[in-house]
């Protein structure tokens, strides 16, 4: 299989952005029907509204990653899905969301990668599992090798 080019890893993040969003507007839109209004600052609506926001992103990937095989609808749509040595499991999914996001925070270093690298990868990774060490190509997180390629 080939590696997914920067351009599908991109298009198919901006793809499952505005899924995401539409995610947290139907939340938001259900949260301010049952509240009768936007909640006041510091309520337990307020906070309800944080967790949908900074969770919404997580749970849609998890989600996806898990129960369909690999691809979120903006990896589908760009015909490239995220495999795995091993079965992808709710601590990877959500290991994998975070180093996304601070990859992306750090002016998407992460991502840029993938233009200078001439196998479409992301930065290689030193894993130390145990006594051995090697240097596993793609994504590792907790002995897990994923990598994103075209299908």
């Amino acid at each position: 299989m080939e590696n997914a080019s920067f351009v599908r890893r991109i298009f198919s993040l901006v793809y499952d952005s505005l899924a995401i969003v539409g995610i947290i507007f139907s939340f938001t839109l259900l949260l301010v029907l049952v509240n009768g209004g936007v909640p006041e600052s510091g309520s337990l609506g307020d906070y309800s509204q944080l967790l949908i926001t900074i969770l919404s992103g997580p749970v849609f990937y998890s989600y996806f990653w898990i129960v369909n095989n690999g691809q979120t609808l903006g990896m589908q749509a760009w015909k490239i899905r995220l495999i795995s040595k091993e079965k992808l499991t709710i601590r990877i999914c959500l290991l994998r969301c975070a180093f996304s996001t601070f990859s992306f925070l750090f002016l998407g270093i992460g991502y840029f990668y993938i233009l200078f690298n001439k196998e479409n990868r992301l930065k290689k990774r030193k894993i130390d599992s145990g006594d051995d060490e090697s240097v596993v190509p793609g994504m590792s997180y907790g002995g897990c090798f994923l990598d994103v390629f075209k299908v």
